[in-house]
């Protein structure tokens, strides 16, 4: 092959020309300002050589100084190293980039298909602009990249919410210190503050208002304020309604306690509105005050239009919201109103602000009856009172109280209340069935209270094997003593002057069936059939719904697998 050699004014020896050349470990530059940097660092002896950063016939990329020579189009340049010299060789096509124009060796910088063989071009870019394949990281790699930046911020996330985690509940635990265990003030009224939404719902009512619907989460106090507000308007007890579509008409304004079901058909809202459109008519007929007092769940947002339609008049209508008008200084009321120790011991509790799940008075309530929780700081338990709740009713069924918990769910099935003179059949099957025995301690408690009070009978004890495995037989008394001995006073109030009791919330009912319908799904079903309506509030257990819903609290719900879901369809 023919070479362009510029005529040769150097006489130099092959020993010096090999002492010039260097190879290189990265590819040589691709444009003329990396490739002066590289120049500017090679010192070329010889004025008439001058630098050159090429390939050379072993495929390796050297520097040398060297006089340059002509390369015609389509070829390359290349040092061979057993002559000392430079030639030409035909350049890949194939790469659509080869030098269309001649030029000198030590402008090779120009053409990198010349410099790297596995070069693939952007033919958007000529000369200087062109990059080698080698200098750009693969996809893979940055695919790789990306995912490990991904896990490390998401690594750095858990950390720092970790820290933050720590460092809050060293807060809460510094400042449970200064509130030592709060004494227990078990009377059998719930305590009532009259709030600025009780003040409301009075004036608007002896203005002549017709309907107050009073709107409020769980336990936000509706039924309390609906109550209150009624007595204090007539000066009577309230009838309450529950059911919206079976209540009887008469002379007297009535509540309606989420009596509005959530899937209220078009049917039934016209039937509801007949049967208020005539009770308005009877308390007009016998003089008695014109109102209706409704309360709602806050998530009803869809019955609004519907409950406004049920009065005359747009004016006739007030919606109070409890949450929204629960101010500073009723926080603090509701929550003094709950105990006669030292307030300053709970005052955190009143600014805490977290009934996400649960609504601040029935917080009060569960906190100031119930030791385990005053254990636990009210900051911590206001953030998750339903986690808390429910935490405390498995360890009640794991635990000796295991007869206490079965006595809640009877009473959970029951309307809420138990007569402990005249409790059912449905009591004690609970308890053979579902208690896995009490310890001996438990039963001679149990024995010992029955000679004191000598009310024991033997017929009114027998002996029933007990389901769970590994347990002793277990004596189950039909009596008054043994009933009432199972009462937690925590949830249980006493209605005055009489054998009932029944449940201080429905909040505690709800949670209560959980527990049970998570150890004893079959049973629930069984014991449910006539007492309970389990719509709603049981659903089929979803990952991707557990995943992606944000609850800093437990729900309010039975999940249950698609076995158990088979199950409570075909109930």
């Amino acid at each position: 092959m023919t070479n362009y050699h510029m005529p040769n004014a150097i006489n130099i020896s092959k020993a010096i020309m090999e002492a010039m050349l260097k190879v290189r470990k990265t590819h040589c530059a691709y444009s003329k300002t990396l490739y002066e940097e590289d120049r500017s660092l090679f010192n070329c002896q010889v004025s008439t050589n001058i630098y050159h950063c090429i390939k050379d016939n072993r495929n390796r990329s050297i520097e040398i100084c060297i006089q340059p020579v002509w390369v015609k189009p389509n070829y390359c340049p290349e040092y061979i190293t057993g002559s000392y010299n430079l030639d030409v060789v035909p350049c890949n096509e194939s790469t659509r980039s080869c030098p269309d124009v001649e030029f000198l060796s030590n402008e090779v910088y120009k053409y990198p298909v010349c410099l790297n063989t596995t070069f693939i071009p952007d033919q958007s870019m000529t000369g200087d602009e062109q990059v080698s394949k080698d200098n750009v990281l693969p996809l893979p790699w940055i695919l790789v990249g990306v995912v490990l930046l991904f896990i490390c911020l998401f690594i750095a996330c858990c950390v720092v919410c970790r820290i933050r985690r720590n460092f809050k509940r060293k807060e809460n635990q510094r400042r449970c210190e200064e509130s030592n265990p709060l004494l227990l003030q078990f009377a059998s009224n719930e305590p009532f503050y009259k709030s600025a939404a009780f003040d409301e719902g009075v004036t608007f009512i002896e203005k002549g208002g017709k309907l107050l619907c009073l709107v409020g989460p769980w336990g936000s106090g509706k039924t309390s304020t609906a109550k209150q507000v009624y007595e204090s308007v007539i000066n009577s007890p309230p009838i309450i309604i529950h059911n919206s579509l079976t209540f009887s008409l008469n002379d007297r304004p009535l509540i309606f306690d989420t009596a509005i079901s959530k899937e209220i058909t078009d049917v039934e809202k016209d039937q509801f509105r007949d049967k208020i459109k005539t009770l308005y008519e009877n308390l007009s007929r016998f003089g008695r005050e014109q109102f209706i007092i409704i309360t709602l769940n806050e998530d009803m947002e869809h019955c609004h239009d519907f409950v406004r339609s049920l009065a005359y008049r747009k004016k006739d209508t007030m919606f109070i919201n409890l949450s929204e008008k629960l101010t500073k200084n009723d926080r603090i009321e509701i929550l003094r109103s709950h105990f006669k120790t030292d307030f300053s011991k709970v005052k955190h509790l009143a600014l805490a602000n977290n009934e996400h799940s649960l609504g601040y008075p029935e917080i009060c309530a569960l906190f100031s009856r119930c030791t385990a929780f005053q254990n636990i700081c009210p900051i911590v338990f206001s953030c998750r009172p339903l986690h808390h709740l429910k935490s405390h009713f498995k360890k009640m069924h794991e635990s000796k109280e295991n007869e206490k918990f079965l006595l809640l769910v009877y009473m959970s099935m029951n309307q809420m209340e138990i007569n402990i003179t005249a409790p059912n059949e449905t009591l004690f099957e609970i308890l053979r069935s579902c208690s896995c025995g009490t310890s001996e301690n438990e039963s001679d408690r149990i024995t010992t209270q029955m000679e004191s009070t000598k009310t024991t009978k033997k017929e009114d004890c027998y002996t029933e094997n007990d389901v769970c495995s590994g347990t002793k037989p277990k004596n189950i008394c039909k009596n008054k003593e043994y009933v009432k001995s199972l009462l937690s006073k925590e949830f249980i109030i006493q209605e005055a002057e009489t054998s009932s009791y029944k449940l201080q919330h429905e909040v505690i009912q709800r949670m209560v069936l959980i527990v049970f319908g998570t150890y004893h799904f079959d049973k629930l079903l069984l014991y449910s059939k006539q007492a309970k309506d389990l719509k709603g509030w049981i659903q089929k257990k979803s990952y991707f719904r557990n995943l992606f819903t944000s609850s800093r609290d437990s729900k309010p719900v039975l999940e249950i697998n698609g076995e158990q879901w088979r199950q409570f369809k075909e109930n």
